[in-house]
This record gives structure tokens, sequence and C-alpha cells, in this order.
């Protein structure tokens, strides 16, 4: 079967916070909307059929965790990481940014200190800040638009003795980085000598272009592995987000009790009765429409990639290892953060996530989603190129 992904599906009416958020930044009138990380396409059919069954049964109450939930999980990481893993190792969690909070929550103490590799995904600040403990930065550094890890750095800031905990991103967003196994290992080693906990996000892990690439981070020696907890979720492979369903994954079963009595406490014990159908369904019968749209957003990057290096030579974007998030630098413009914002939004109208956001160290960069069909980057890439040839 060949899935569709070139055509447009107009958005508008559906609630949706990319296409219909009242915010100058992103959805002024007339703006391209290129920012929040859903994706413009429809899911696999076989999901839509799934809630459609389930919704005929006019009763939507309180869901219990079945263990099919658990179960296409299990499946899915044999089949596609080729890692065995146990059901007794996961707990459901309404989404992996409060998943987050609960992490922090369940293995540090108010004032200690949780390290993240910026630039990244902006909630990882959030999370630390928000449930009252501090912020390390160990800065990525960017060599030829790929990025790399400061090795002296990341190790002297895990010997501070305040840091407990690490936040890795595995693959990067908004970099596109797969971290490989080598590097994962000399991660966990560190961590590990120095008692750093390791929470690894790895919702993107299906979005990898060259297949094997990723290691996940619980198939590493068991010493590290025991040493972390694990975020998984269907929903940004199969574009799910809005069902709010994740899931936690470690074999240390302290671990695994610490975060879901913290979780409970914080409210985050049950899950949602239409994401876990929909993760089910996906995991069991979507591997061939996610074949297809790994083809389809790879050319998209590729389109990027190519249009910048012949028209726009001063814009750059490296085609990423994975995800659907490009990280487009506009360094060589010589403008300030503010004014390439104001360039971006008011002139060329598009609605890009400005690169602050995500760290000091995005500060000249945007980042881009596109997973869209490939005419709307066409405009995208139009106005962009109107405006800085002016």
């Amino acid at each position: 079967m060949n899935y569709e992904f070139d055509t447009y599906i107009d958005r508008i009416g559906t609630n949706s916070v990319k296409w219909e958020t009242n915010h100058p930044d992103y959805n002024q009138e007339g703006m391209l909307p290129l920012w929040v990380a859903d994706m413009d396409f429809a899911c696999p059919p076989e999901v839509t059929e799934a809630l459609l069954k389930r919704a005929t049964h006019p009763i939507y109450g309180y869901p219990m965790k079945q263990a099919a939930f658990y179960q296409s999980l299990q499946e899915w990481i044999q089949k596609r990481f080729g890692v065995a893993v146990e059901t007794s190792w996961m707990t459901g969690i309404p989404g992996i940014i409060p998943g987050l909070h609960v992490a922090i929550e369940a293995f540090t103490q108010v004032g200690e200190k949780v390290l993240i590799q910026s630039p990244v995904y902006h909630p990882f600040f959030h999370a630390v800040t928000n449930r009252g403990r501090q912020v390390v930065t160990s800065s990525l550094v960017n060599d030829e638009n790929r990025y790399q890890i400061d090795w002296d750095d990341l190790e002297q800031k895990l010997s501070d003795p305040a840091v407990k905990l690490m936040l890795l991103c595995s693959p990067h967003n908004p970099i596109g980085r797969v971290w490989t196994k080598g590097e994962l290992e000399r991660v966990g080693e560190l961590c590990t000598r120095q008692g750093v906990i390791v929470v690894a996000d790895e919702i993107h892990a299906d979005l990898v272009y060259a297949k094997g690439s990723h290691t996940p981070y619980y198939s590493l020696p068991q010493e590290i592995s025991r040493n972390s907890v694990t975020f998984l979720a269907a929903s940004k492979t199969f574009n799910l987000a809005g069902l709010f369903t994740s899931y936690l994954m470690t074999e240390n079963s302290q671990f695994l009790r610490d975060f879901s009595r913290t979780a409970s406490k914080m409210g985050y014990e049950n899950l949602n009765l239409f994401g876990m159908e929909a993760t089910i369904a996906a995991y069991r019968h979507g591997e061939a429409w996610l074949k297809q749209l790994l083809v389809y957003l790879k050319g998209n990057a590729e389109y990027l990639h190519q249009y910048l290096a012949m028209r726009l030579p001063e814009v750059s974007m490296a085609v990423p290892e994975a995800t659907y998030l490009g990280w487009m630098d506009f360094r060589s413009l010589g403008l300030s953060q503010t004014e390439l914002n104001e360039l971006l939004r008011r002139e060329a109208k598009l609605g890009l996530q400005d690169g602050a956001m995500f760290g000091s160290e995005g500060a000249g960069f945007q980042r881009i989603n596109f997973g869209c069909p490939r005419s709307i980057l066409v405009e995208a890439m139009e106005r962009l190129e109107r405006v800085l040839r002016k």
C-alpha cells in the first residue's frame, strides 16, 4: 500500500496548536506555521480504525493500563531494535514532559543540579527550574554543522557532587544528531562513575534515517543501563501527540518504584483511553507507513538543504540524522536574534521557532518543522528568498 504524504490536509477548525494558536510569533495573519513538533500528515489508517472501533462503545470510563499496551512496545522494540525487554520494566505516563517533571522530583532534591546538553529541547530547562532544581549546561560543539559532545566540559560538570541527574536527548532535538553507541557508552561510564542518574528522552528513536543507527540507552551494558530510565512514545513517530500517552522504562526496579510512587503523588497515574488504543494499533500495524514516511521526511530535509545551498547560501541547514526538525543557521546574516525574528516573522511571514529558546547556543538559528507536504516547504523557501533578495 502506498501512503499519501503530498496531500495538503486543512487543519483549521480542529483546535490545532500549530495552525490556530493566536500567537504573533507563529500564527499572525498570513504566517506559515512551521514550529511546534507535530506533523501535517494523516496517521496510519489502522490507528484511525482502532479509535473509531473503540468510540462505538458509548462509555468512556476510567481505563486500565492493559497488558496489550505494554506488550505492543515490547514487540516493537524487539522488532525495531533487536532488544529484548520486559513489560515489568514499564509504566505509563501521560506525556514525556510530565514524565520529566516526575523523574526530577523522584530522583533529586530541591536545590540539587541537573545537567543538560544545550542547545536542547526547551522544556528540559523548564522541567528543572520548575521543580526547584538548578540547571547545569554542557554546551555541544558545532563542528561544521555536525554537533559533538565536549567531553572535557561534560566530565568536569558531572564531577560536581551536586549534579545528580543528566537529561539526555537521544536522538537530539533540535540538532538532529543520532548519538553513536560509543558516545552513549562514554556518557554512561562518566555518569555511572559519578553516581549521576541518566534520564533518556528517546521520543524520536524511530525517526532515524539510517536503519539501525539509533542505539537505545537501555540496550547498553547493564552497569550503565541500570543507572538510567528511558522515556518512549508512539506520539512523534505516528503523529499522535494530542493523545498524551507515553512510557517510562527501566530495568532498575527501585527506579521504577520511585518513579511510579512519585507519579501517583503528582496525579499522573492514569492514561488516556484512546491514547492506549492508538499506541497499540500504531506499534502493531504502522511499520509500513513509517517506512514510507521516513523516505518522505528525508526528501523534505534534502530539499531544504539543497535549496539553501543553491539559492540562499548565506543560510544553511544540514540534513539531520533523525527527526522531522531542521536547524537552520542564519548567523552569516549578521543580525541580532531580535532582528532575525523580526525579519522572518514580520517580513517573510514564517512561523519558525526561535533558536535561542533552546539555549544561548541557539542564537542565530531557527528550528523548522519539515513534517509537512513538500508544497508547504516550497512556499516557505520562496518567501524566505523574496525577503533576503530585497
